[in-house]
């Protein structure tokens, strides 16, 4: 198959950032054959934006999903779309991520790998690459199970020019068509968080190697913020979520049930605080997990 990059970049409500993600998209030492902009209905002109681009560049694409459907239903949209494309690889980001001039470059000269990761750094040159070099599925005792960080390798000094990871953020990885052919697209139904994590694991699971490069590179526009907030919306897909991949992915029994753990954690912190709301998005996060079902309630 000849050698052909499809960008995809899921967007919402931030045209400032994704002006910036696309140009630098069109920039790069490699280019792209074709930019995929799925649009989660934004209402700041993202649109009209695009397309007056896209006037000016046949290689862009726009689609509206109508609706705002997550990060998740996003890239699985565009993987969808991506479809008629007779491409080698899918390069998908969110519309924060500003890769390096040279990164699409260096990630292809290691195309022969499944899924490979650019190094992410904050505005402040911090390196910002949380993801997992070992995400540990088998331990029940472990409250998070990312054992060891990219970040940890990165600021010890430490970090090969290629590292095999465990997972993928959606921020910047280049996917080959063989590891989509094998295990399909994203699955939507994890609305935000963990949607990459999920995909990362059923890659691995059919023998997919997966590594970071040091020296791919790109910058995230803004600081990564994942606490459990169980005030916000953002805390109950987080805590579901989670869950659902321990239940989903979990090495035995232990760990597979450990949620409900974590979950009386919880309900003693917020029963404590007083904080009855916030018990309640737990048990709905908990509940929901098995299925993965998405509670329209907790939608922003």
């Amino acid at each position: 198959m000849k050698k052909m990059v499809v960008a995809v970049i899921v967007t919402y409500n931030r045209k400032s950032l994704l002006e910036k993600s696309i140009a630098a998209i069109l920039a790069q030492s490699v280019a792209i054959e074709k930019m995929i902009v799925v649009d989660n209905n934004s209402s700041d002109g993202t649109e009209d934006y695009v397309k007056l681009l896209r006037s000016d560049n046949i290689n862009i694409e726009y689609y509206n999903t109508g609706a705002n459907l997550g990060g998740a239903g996003g890239f699985h949209a565009g993987f969808k779309i991506a479809e008629k494309y007779d491409y080698s690889h899918l390069w998908i980001m969110d519309d924060d991520f500003i890769p390096q001039k040279d990164c699409l470059e260096a990630m292809l000269s290691y195309q022969h790998i499944g899924i490979i990761q650019p190094l992410r750094f904050n505005l402040d040159g911090t390196c910002a690459e949380l993801s997992p070099v070992k995400y540990d599925l088998s331990t029940p005792y472990l409250i998070n199970p990312k054992r060891t960080k990219v970040v940890d390798f990165y600021e010890n000094d430490t970090m090969p020019d290629s590292l095999q990871i465990s997972g993928v953020p959606f921020e910047g990885p280049l996917i080959s068509r063989e590891v989509i052919n094998s295990i399909g697209y994203p699955n939507p139904d994890y609305f935000i968080f963990n949607d990459d994590l999920d995909y990362s694991l059923r890659a691995r699971k059919l023998g997919y190697e997966i590594i970071c490069l040091k020296y791919a590179r790109g910058t995230r526009l803004l600081t990564n913020n994942q606490n459990n907030d169980l005030s916000s919306w953002k805390g109950y897909f987080m805590l579901r979520n989670l869950f659902h991949i321990h239940y989903a992915y979990g090495e035995n029994i232990f760990v597979k049930y450990k949620p409900a753990i974590l979950v009386l954690g919880y309900a003693l912190k917020c029963i404590f605080a007083g904080n009855f709301s916030s018990l309640k998005t737990v048990a709905n996060a908990y509940f929901d997990s098995f299925a993965l079902k998405n509670n329209e309630k907790h939608k922003p």
